[in-house]
């Protein structure tokens, strides 16, 4: 969508642009300043708007099963899983996966229909009215996908091709060509030079508002959590940082003194007993996460990013969980998309890291605004219900 938004404004602006050009060089018609003033902005939401309506009212279409087209995987393995997932997750892309076909020895896929074999393609894609193929091969096999395209020659399909690299590249593929040969580059995180001027920027300026805001509030939870139980008002963890730094991560105290000196470092529970009466009301407002601001501030933490877990947990998800560590190539975050999406506690790490990587290979300061707004509304939900995050 911001991309989108990018080319309408530059094809309006050429558009405005013409019009002067014409108006200029042809003086039959005037056009007031205003009237280009206006007439830029207002062609820019008209056809922003007209083009979100169409992608709307298509894929209301679509997740309702009209105007949808059959489709058929080729192959096994982490990448052919996570095509499926994609598909599945998103019907308004318009396509009804039929199954699969798959060699013996390729792990199987998952919750689909196995229809035969990979020298089946052309016999399935005819019994089951397929017109769009996706074949997910190691590189290994890439001799079988030419054994594919030839069999079906005859048949109306669309191929799609996804490269191996996918499980280990993930979204920082692009493609490119020269002189008509198709190039399969690696493209740098958007997050580079200027944009983490532009980021660096935005969190200083509202982190320190924020702070300022809530200064008056600081003492009063302070003394609220003397009052309630023994211990530090603050509470300092040790935190994997970008590039794997370690930095020491500031919170309220919410749970009792030492809750962890017998058990080792666990992950935190819905209604952890652990938790301090002002502890509960401190998570559940998430007024606990507000010395994090200073870490912001510091230039240790962003507004926006990964959530930073401690050095035990990092080094034993660097070892199990692909890509991992690409979470890592920005600041943390006190918030990220990974988090408005209801992914925290106890949900899977490996869904965790795609949202993270997710946010890391497609950063703008729109996406980050987004991300604290929907933050916003969670904080506001959850402190409606009683619920702690």
């Amino acid at each position: 969508w911001p991309e989108e938004t990018l080319l309408v404004l530059k094809g309006a602006a050429l558009g405005a642009l013409l019009v002067m050009s014409s108006a200029f060089l042809y003086r039959g018609v005037s056009y007031s300043r205003l009237f280009f003033a206006l007439a830029l902005p207002l062609a820019l939401a008209l056809v922003l708007l007209s083009r979100f309506t169409l992608r709307r009212a298509r894929a209301f279409a679509r997740a309702r099963g009209i105007g949808v087209e059959n489709a058929l995987l080729v192959g096994g393995g982490a990448v052919l899983h996570e095509i499926r997932r994609r598909i599945e997750a998103r019907p308004e892309l318009g396509y009804r996966l039929v199954g699969a076909v798959s060699d013996p020895d390729l792990p199987p896929p998952d919750d689909i229909p196995l229809l035969g074999g990979i020298e089946s393609t052309a016999e399935v894609c005819r019994a089951r009215s397929v017109s769009r193929v996706f074949i997910a091969l190691p590189e290994s096999r890439r001799g079988r996908i030419v054994e594919i395209l030839r069999a079906c020659e005859s048949l109306p399909l669309q191929f799609e091709v996804v490269p191996d690299l996918f499980t280990s590249l993930g979204e920082r593929m692009r493609l490119s060509e020269i002189d008509g040969i198709p190039l399969l580059g690696v493209k740098d995180f958007p997050l580079q030079s200027w944009s983490r001027f532009a980021k660096r920027t935005f969190d200083i300026v509202l982190s320190a508002g924020l702070l300022a805001l809530f200064l008056p509030v600081l003492p009063v939870v302070a003394l609220l959590i003397k009052l309630d139980s023994p211990g530090p008002v603050f509470y300092a963890q040790r935190r994997i940082g970008r590039d794997g730094r370690v930095f020491r991560i500031a919170k309220f105290r919410s749970m009792v003194e030492g809750a962890e000196q017998e058990s080792g470092p666990v992950w935190a529970k819905p209604n952890d007993e652990r938790r301090t009466r002002v502890g509960a009301f401190l998570r559940r407002t998430s007024l606990d996460e507000l010395p994090q601001l200073w870490n912001v501030l510091r230039g240790e933490m962003s507004l926006v990013g990964p959530r930073p877990e401690r050095p035990q947990f990092v080094r034993e998800f660097e070892k199990s969980v692909p890509r991992y560590f690409d979470r890592h190539r920005v600041k943390s975050g006190m918030t990220g998309w990974a988090q408005v999406n209801g992914l925290r506690g106890n949900t899977p790490i490996e869904e965790r890291t795609r949202y993270d990587v997710f946010y890391v290979e497609n950063w703008s300061l729109f996406f980050d605004v987004r991300i604290l707004l929907r933050t916003l509304g969670h904080v506001i939900g959850h402190a409606m219900r009683k619920e702690a995050p």
